[in-house]
């Protein structure tokens, strides 16, 4: 049902696979025409409801409009002009023209939100919003919060500014949360890209190991420009190593990686400088410890740290400890993260390590409150917190520490993780801020607004969902 007031019109049913094709080809003949003003596109077929086109170059946003009057094709075109010609971001040079791509939204399911609650009932990433009033209506598509990391509350700010009135003005019924249904076209379309969530990981995976097996630590995605090293670095590299060998895909990559880490550790055990391997005990006893777990033997070294007295107050990494030695841990260091779950419950390394000891009394407790992280409801169905925008590195933790429970609870727990970390996972195809198609295929961003693909998150998040 159509909510009334809404200031656009939504889609009245979702877009066919005939509709989209020729959706894309008339974005793709616009993309072109902007470029030398020859061969406007012919007539195509378009839904009756309100298009809106952004336009993305050199990784940012360049413009966006939307129209409503006019027959439904005329409206996309016209769109797509305004688009084009919108000085709000500094105008397109030669350059930007070369490159730029094209993204046109439909609004679908329309929903009034209540404005003493507003902010609880937006999905930052999946909802947008929409003011209506008496003077011009105000629109914020679902793009806006990663494009410029809002939270729930930032939307509403964001909102609240642009429509230059105060939320006290706002009247109730007036405030709309609405979904898209989006098609994306550039002007040299790329080559075929896999459906198949796991191998699409894997193959982003295997693409951050060089033939030497240096590991890349991550990607931005609205440049596709390579970020090398950082904090943990090696420990993140070692997640890559495991989920690879887990999943079973590009084998090759994760033995050059894991010969390639064995060495790092080696240098950096023996005293020489390896850029980003950690000076603090604690982080380079979870270095070891997850060096350990994807097969690089580190038993020894990984015993000396665990008697460390800075890895006992970092119950994180003594987790990490405690899972690669399992019955060999020092006890102090076990009971370190037992009591430590009475303050930090949510604890999927303190489950992984309880398990690897043997300890059902602990392991129970931390699976309780695993469990009981995953949200059962929206927003962010299946995430796992803190806070309005639930991190995807944090839900795929808790599905890799739930493996193995099969009660009902746990089972049910992981299916909703599931569907809200494949919810997020990057089709290159279909991310129009992105020059390179293939950098981010496959992967998971850190959170649904926070776009940087590292390792460590799509590691994680393929062994979550190869489990």
């Amino acid at each position: 049902m159509i909510a009334r007031g809404f200031p656009l019109t939504p889609l009245a049913a979702p877009l066919s696979a005939t509709q989209r094709d020729s959706l894309r080809g008339a974005l793709r003949a616009l993309l072109l025409w902007q470029r030398d003003l020859q061969a406007w596109p012919a007539g195509f077929e378009a839904p009756d409801a309100t298009p809106i086109v952004s336009l993305y170059a050199n990784g940012a946003l360049c413009g966006c409009a939307g129209v409503s009057e006019g027959a439904p094709n005329e409206r996309v075109q016209r769109a797509f002009v305004q688009a084009l010609g919108d000085g709000r971001f500094g105008g397109l040079g030669k350059a930007a023209r070369a490159e730029l791509r094209a993204q046109l939204s439909y609004p679908t399911r329309v929903e009034v939100l209540e404005l003493e609650n507003a902010h609880e009932q937006i999905e930052v990433g999946t909802h947008g919003l929409a003011l209506a009033g008496r003077e011009r209506p105000v629109t914020l598509l679902p793009d806006v919060a990663p494009d410029n990391g809002h939270d729930a509350a930032g939307m509403l700010d964001t909102l609240e500014k642009k429509g230059a009135r105060s939320r006290s003005e706002w009247r109730q019924g007036g405030l709309f949360r609405f979904e898209t249904e989006t098609v994306i076209a550039r002007q040299n379309p790329a080559n075929e890209l896999s459906e198949d969530a796991l191998e699409a990981a894997a193959g982003w995976l295997a693409r951050r190991v060089d033939a030497d097996g240096r590991v890349t630590f991550g990607i931005e995605p609205r440049t596709a420009q390579a970020r090398p090293l950082s904090p943990m670095y090696h420990g993140r590299s070692a997640i890559l190593v495991r989920a690879l060998f887990a999943q079973g895909n590009s084998r090759g990559a994760a033995v050059r990686a894991r010969r390639w880490l064995e060495t790092e550790l080696k240098d950096a055990l023996a005293g020489k400088a390896v850029a980003q391997f950690p000076k603090e005990p604690a982080l380079i006893a979870g270095t070891l410890a997850l060096a350990s777990l994807c097969g690089v033997e580190q038993t020894d070294a990984l015993r000396a740290y665990a008697r460390h007295p800075e890895t006992l107050v970092v119950p994180w990494h003594a987790a990490q400890v405690v899972a690669a030695l399992g019955e060999r841990a020092p006890s102090s260091l076990w009971q370190i993260c037992r009591r430590n779950l009475e303050a930090e419950p949510w604890a999927p390394w303190t489950a992984i390590a309880a398990r690897a000891r043997g300890d059902g009394e602990t392991l129970a407790r931390a699976v309780r409150a695993l469990i009981a992280a995953v949200r059962e409801r929206g927003p962010h169905t299946g995430g796992v917190g803190p806070g309005s925008v639930p991190e995807i590195a944090r839900t795929a933790a808790t599905v890799e520490a739930l493996h193995g429970i099969e009660t009902n609870e746990a089972r049910a727990a992981r299916a909703l993780a599931r569907s809200f970390l494949l919810k997020h996972q990057i089709h290159g195809d279909r991310c129009a801020k992105t020059p390179e198609p293939l950098a981010v295929h496959g992967a998971f961003p850190q959170t649904p607004i926070h776009d940087l693909l590292q390792v460590d998150v799509t590691g994680h998040a393929l062994m979550a969902l190869s489990g």
